[in-house]
């Protein structure tokens, strides 16, 4: 297994949420953390909430996913990634995303952190689709 440890960041309570849909299908996975953002979190609390998670995890590797690209989840985890050449951000986290993640790190020893993180980006847009275009052909009438 790739020593990665995945940490959730998210708006109000969606990264707890995920992460609870994420171990009802693949079961519970150690090295998986959730941070859910409150209004009194200030970035520079945020940002030591972050490192103190990574401080547990003591993985190789950190991938953190944020719900929003630019927003407080995501800016905070920057500025720690900043100074950490190990942790990694993903930004648009979606479910598939972190089945992905968790799937590739127990089965795949062989790939590096750049092509771990490719994978679960790609998988994570391969699973954004309009199913009722999709599917039309197959289940709709025309």
């Amino acid at each position: 297994m790739m020593d990665i440890g995945i940490i959730i960041i998210t708006h109000g309570q969606l990264a707890e949420s995920l992460k609870q849909t994420l171990f009802s299908i693949v079961g519970k996975k150690e090295k998986v953390v959730s941070i859910s953002v409150t209004t009194d979190f200030t970035l520079e609390k945020l940002a030591e909430e972050i490192e103190q998670e990574i401080k547990n995890l003591s993985s190789q590797y950190v991938v953190i996913f944020t719900d929003m690209l630019g927003g407080t989840p995501c800016n905070a985890s920057l500025m720690v990634a900043n100074k950490q050449q190990n942790v990694y951000i993903i930004s648009g986290v979606n479910i598939y995303m972190l089945i992905t993640a968790v799937n590739l790190r127990e089965l795949n020893k062989d790939i590096s952190i750049n092509e771990y993180i490719e994978k679960i980006i790609n998988e994570g847009k391969r699973c954004i689709e309009n199913v009722k275009d999709l599917f039309k052909n197959k289940f709709f009438n025309k």
